[in-house]
């Protein structure tokens, strides 16, 4: 089926509300955060179990992974400027500053990212997801700059 739309994994939003207190998730904004591209033979699924939401699990594999050398390495770039904020009454957003390559690079048929906490190591799954973003079709870049605009909104906003 491949890329359709933007979502947040349910379980990156369940996980704190299900874990016991004290050992919790403890935050994108304190956390290393990377955004990883991939092609258009990835089938995000928002329910996946949490398993399968980090990266180089479940269809985040690898073998997906659209990478531009070492300024777009595999495992994608750290996401800078991290915030959650309340930019008005019963909205919370995730967001952070937009994301360039370190510098010109090649990049074939990018379809959207995977926005993971590289910092989490234990528990279900390492890397675990916390959203992907579909680019609306393929990004390519041909010895250029390359340079992930995240919404005004947010890269994730919650009303409650």
């Amino acid at each position: 089926m491949a890329w359709t739309e933007s979502r947040v994994f349910r379980e990156w939003v369940a996980g704190p509300m299900l874990q016991a207190s004290g050992t919790g998730y403890t935050g994108l904004d304190s956390d290393t955060v990377k955004a990883a591209l991939f092609d258009n033979l990835v089938t995000p699924n928002r329910d996946a179990v949490v398993a399968e939401t980090g990266y180089n699990t479940g269809v985040w594999t690898t073998a997906r992974e659209v990478t531009g050398g070492a300024n777009w390495a595999a495992g994608g770039r750290p996401l800078a400027s991290k915030t959650f904020t309340t930019p008005e009454s019963g909205v919370v957003m995730f967001d952070a500053a937009d994301l360039p390559a370190g510098g010109t690079l090649t990049l074939t048929d990018a379809y959207g990212c995977l926005i993971y906490d590289d910092s989490v190591t234990g528990g279900t799954v390492a890397d675990q997801g916390a959203a992907y973003l579909y680019f609306g079709g393929p990004q390519s870049v041909v010895s250029g700059s390359f340079t992930v605009i995240w919404s005004s909104n947010g890269i994730a906003r919650f009303t409650a």
